[in-house]
């Protein structure tokens, strides 16, 4: 299968909602409509996470689960860092087990902390306090903030099952796609998916940082079936982390695109998605003034 900018594009649209939505209004873990989202989607779940450092350890919305198109398809879109707490969770770089998936290999420990926390929520509607096996199951530090369901794989797979009014048919559609510390989760969730549920899901990352070991990328290309890596050569994030063993690899196909004179240079430029997406379509996606 070859590589289909416009379709990434189109996938990354729904991440830039999640950014978008995160945006318009950063207190509401769980709207009731996403920003911006696009035609032709109903929303489905949303999701959360938790930061596991930093003084206040409370739910804040990540992305969304929403179906649609033609032919209909189920989306799970993740956003990338946002904030402080957000930005020194990514830097805990130590690989632990993924003991997700069997013979996983091993990931970074921020990454795989933040997972942990993950669930979903029906839109709009209140809080409730997480179950006791997924209290269990979150790191420690974040076990006073409604830490997310131990089946966060099997809720996803649900929720995209029921959104399509279809059982668990190992051909349902199902992409998911994240942008940044979006793309690594994104990868962790498709390799959880993939493993452990019915689904077959396609990833479509933008500008992910390495996830894991050889191990844990041997193991995931195992387990994908259409997976699209997008990486700015300007952009330093892909090529973290880095350790002194050389042991982070990065996982499956690479599609690389180069912003330099298509975009002012800077880190935050380089990396940021509005510039993946109109370097992959420059005709129909504007370039971020800021970036011009």
């Amino acid at each position: 299968m070859a590589m289909n900018p416009a379709e990434a594009v189109t996938w990354g649209s729904f991440v830039q909602a999640a950014y978008d939505q995160y945006a318009s209004d950063p207190g509401q873990p769980n709207p009731a409509a996403i920003t911006n989202m696009p035609a032709g989607y109903t929303l489905v779940r949303t999701i959360q996470m938790t930061d596991f450092a930093g003084p206040v350890r409370s739910r804040v919305f990540y992305g969304f689960i929403a179906v649609g198109g033609d032919p209909r398809t189920a989306v799970i879109a993740l956003r990338g860092t946002i904030g402080a707490a957000e930005w020194w969770d990514d830097l805990h770089w130590d690989l632990v087990p993924f003991t997700q998936v069997t013979d996983g290999g091993r990931v970074a420990q921020g990454f795989l902390d933040i997972y942990r926390t993950y669930g979903t929520m029906t839109p709009g509607q209140p809080q409730q306090a997480a179950p006791e096996s997924a209290q269990q199951a979150a790191p420690a530090s974040a076990q006073q903030a409604a830490p997310a369901s131990a089946t966060f794989a099997a809720d996803v797979a649900r929720a995209a099952a029921d959104g399509l009014g279809a059982g668990l048919d190992p051909g349902l559609p199902a992409i998911v796609c994240g942008h940044s510390l979006g793309g690594a989760l994104a990868t962790l969730l498709v390799a959880d998916l993939a493993a452990n549920t019915a689904l077959k899901p396609q990833a479509w990352t933008f500008a992910s940082p390495r996830v894991g070991d050889a191990a844990f990328a041997g193991r995931y290309g195992g387990l994908s079936t259409v997976s699209w890596r997008v990486y700015n050569l300007a952009d330093i994030v892909p090529y973290v982390p880095i350790d002194a063993a050389g042991s982070y690899q990065s996982v499956t196909a690479g599609y690389p695109i180069n912003s330099l004179g298509k975009a002012k240079w800077s880190l935050r430029c380089a990396h940021a998605l509005s510039t993946y997406l109109h370097v992959l379509a420059p005709a129909t996606v504007p370039l971020n003034p800021a970036c011009t």
